[in-house]
């Protein structure tokens, strides 16, 4: 054994292997929501409907979760000894940070979409058909020159909560906008790795 083969020197002989994947390098993409109505609006007003949601989306996320599950553990006793199984997976709710860009009305995007779940001015939760608010969304990995490494697919995702940082006089600070996003389930697809 040569005394490169305990160090990093088979890493920079192997750039193809080793390339380091950066958190950076991503796009979270909520699907069908272009032309969601306004949370509040009517539909009459000319503005009613937001053109290019999914984009504004897409372009102002900050950070995103990445969708893990874990398992329930089923326990049989017998005696002295103790069996444990694989029980049902749970997948927990995870948080997206956006920028709040005013032009780009990240806000009215995030509330419309609560909206379809909760409507606070009918009071109305939900539906029989959860189509309108469960959307299916993408996590998109890549190279650093921008080849995808994988892709999370998430089935019935939807906005659980928002929160916003407290507005503040002496805060020069960027605006970020945090929703909780629940799903259903992740998987993980590697039929685009290079």
């Amino acid at each position: 054994m040569s005394s490169s083969q305990i160090g990093t020197y088979h890493l920079a002989d192997n750039p193809q292997l080793f390339e380091i994947q950066r958190g950076n390098n991503f796009e979270f993409i909520v699907t069908d929501i272009d032309g969601i109505m306004r949370a509040g609006a009517i539909g009459t007003e000319s503005n009613a409907k937001i053109k290019n949601a999914q984009e504004m989306l897409r372009l102002s996320i900050q950070k995103a979760f990445v969708p893990h599950f874990t398992q329930e553990v089923v326990q049989v006793k017998r005696g002295n000894t103790t069996l444990k199984y694989a029980g049902v997976p749970q997948f927990e709710a995870g948080t997206i940070s956006f920028h709040d860009f005013i032009g780009a009305d990240v806000k009215s995007i995030l509330m419309a979409w609560q909206n379809m779940s909760c409507n606070i001015q009918t009071e109305k939760v939900g539906s029989l058909d959860v189509t309108p608010y469960k959307k299916q969304c993408y996590l998109i990995e890549y190279t650093p020159d921008y080849r995808k490494v994988r892709t999370w697919k998430l089935y019935g995702c939807w906005i659980s909560g928002i929160t916003e940082g407290e507005y503040s006089s002496e805060a020069p600070d960027k605006k970020l906008i945090d929703a909780t996003i629940q799903y259903d389930r992740a998987e993980i697809d590697l039929s685009s790795v290079m």
